[in-house]
């Protein structure tokens, strides 16, 4: 299939924890990138290919500031320049291999693949929860077979969550009842559900340490934030007032156009000094994200991106399908063609099937 994904956008490229004085070799966005930090403690980002013998540069060394190749130790500086030859006293004029420009706002480092003097017309999503201290936060990372595309729009659906992750949904909520919300901008789409008042699950009583006999209100929501971003809320209203938020904040960053990275970073503003809190998320989650997983490279495998768009659309796939919009436009714009814009409208949801006031979050 033909790439699907605009360039000109930042993507989460590695994690900070991931970058040391070895090369990190990935493909993003069907780019091989070779990745370092400096002696100088800045990441670095090359086109992972001597520009003599297209000798994969992650199979290299840094020496300080400089990546050497592992071939016959040709030697970059962070712009790409090739600088030091070890057969001969001068280096071929211009002999160089592209840099790419690195945002590191931990604790992900940003890549931009596109072209380079549209690197300055925007920066990543603003992500501020993950580190603020009313914040507990941890990290995964996965590869998912599939087209990015196919993540951001199973992230934005959920109304498969009584059916594929069951054990983990209250027994009261047989059905994800319809959005009471859907805001959309020329970049972005967000949603909001209240579901119906329910007893906790398992992994819900574990993680916020609630009184399991009693019944609570909840609300789901997601943001399409870019191509890049998906962050999705859990929310537990208490009766004291107190709201319990769960967020996951996913980092999706195409690797070819049948598969995926994702960064995830879990968030949670109760229990943040609890390891045990942490552990069980973080185990309950490889679960959710494993069947997850399974499920959208079956979809895959048996028809592909073609194939999943190309079905019977819900009511449940509407911010999906705003998203969709959104990329088409953005697509279009790079190839020079004249879009059609997304729409801006706001639609709410406020009739009698409406099952209460939205719960308000805190952070």
């Amino acid at each position: 299939m033909k790439a699907n994904y605009p360039k000109k956008c930042w993507y989460v490229a590695a994690t900070s924890d991931e970058m040391s004085q070895s090369p990190l070799g990935r493909r993003l966005l069907g780019e091989d990138v070779v990745l370092w930090r400096g002696a100088n403690g800045h990441v670095v980002a090359l086109r992972n290919r001597c520009a003599h013998r297209a000798f994969p540069l992650s199979h290299g060394t840094v020496d300080r500031d400089r990546l050497v190749c592992g071939y016959h130790g040709c030697t970059y500086d962070a712009d790409g320049t090739c600088v030091h030859i070890t057969s001969q006293p001068l280096v071929p004029t211009g002999m160089k291999v592209r840099a790419f420009p690195i945002r590191e706002e931990p604790p992900f480092i940003w890549i931009w693949l596109g072209p380079l003097a549209a690197a300055t017309t925007g920066r990543p999503p603003h992500l501020p929860w993950i580190n603020d201290r009313a914040w507990s936060t941890f990290g995964s990372t996965w590869k998912v077979g599939a087209n990015y595309m196919m993540a951001h729009e199973h992230y934005l659906d959920f109304s498969y969550a009584p059916i594929l992750h069951r054990p983990d949904i209250p027994e009261e909520i047989a059905g994800m009842p319809a959005f009471n919300d859907i805001e959309v901008t020329e970049t972005t789409v967000s949603y909001t559900r209240i579901l119906p008042h329910a007893k906790l699950v398992d992994w819900e009583a574990d993680a916020t340490g609630l009184d399991r006999l009693q019944t609570y209100q909840r609300r789901e929501s997601g943001m399409f934030a870019s191509p890049a971003v998906h962050r999705q809320q859990w929310e537990i209203a208490a009766p004291d007032g107190k709201v319990y938020n769960t967020t996951r904040t996913h980092a999706i960053t195409p690797e070819t156009e049948t598969s995926t990275h994702v960064f995830m970073q879990c968030s949670r503003n109760y229990a943040l000094d609890s390891d045990v809190v942490t552990t069980g998320l973080r185990s309950f989650l490889a679960e959710v994200t494993k069947r997850d997983s399974s499920t959208l490279e079956m979809a895959s495998s048996h028809a592909g991106y073609d194939g999943w768009r190309g079905g019977v659309e819900f009511q449940a796939d509407v911010a999906a399908l705003r998203a969709r919009r959104i990329v088409a436009v953005m697509l279009a714009i790079e190839a020079g063609r004249s879009p059609i814009r997304p729409g801006m409208a706001i639609t709410k949801r406020g009739d009698s099937q409406s099952p209460g006031k939205p719960v308000t979050a805190s952070g």
